[in-house]
């Protein structure tokens, strides 16, 4: 049978204590929504990032664009609290004659242009 004494028991409790306080936090940090969009296209450039970054300028719930000419990509980052339609991401890329090879989202990754 193990005996314990105050101190070594009070160091046990808060030790735990510790250790249950910090773990809530790690599970709630892991479980951080992503919310960014990124597309994949054929062929990349400098004139095609201009494009890119002219059209979605002022886009209404678009915080950010980046593009990666050596990835082909284009990362679409929304303002907080937005989620963006996959539909209307992949829309204005087609208008700027750069069609989505894959369109990765929170909601799913396409293919094809998405329904909603």
């Amino acid at each position: 049978m193990l005996l314990l004494n105050r101190r070594t028991a009070s160091s046990i409790v808060v030790a735990l204590l510790a250790v249950a306080v910090w773990f809530p936090s790690v599970a709630s940090a892991a479980g951080t929504e992503k919310t960014n969009t990124l597309m994949t296209v054929g062929e990349m450039c400098g004139g095609c990032v201009k494009k890119i970054n002219a059209r979605f300028d002022g886009v209404t719930g678009i915080a950010k664009v980046q593009c990666s000419i050596e990835k082909k990509s284009v990362t679409l980052i929304p303002t907080k609290g937005v989620r963006l339609s996959p539909r209307g991401g992949w829309e204005i890329m087609e208008s700027i004659g750069k069609t989505p090879k894959k369109m990765v989202t929170p909601v799913g990754t396409f293919t094809s242009k998405p329904k909603t």
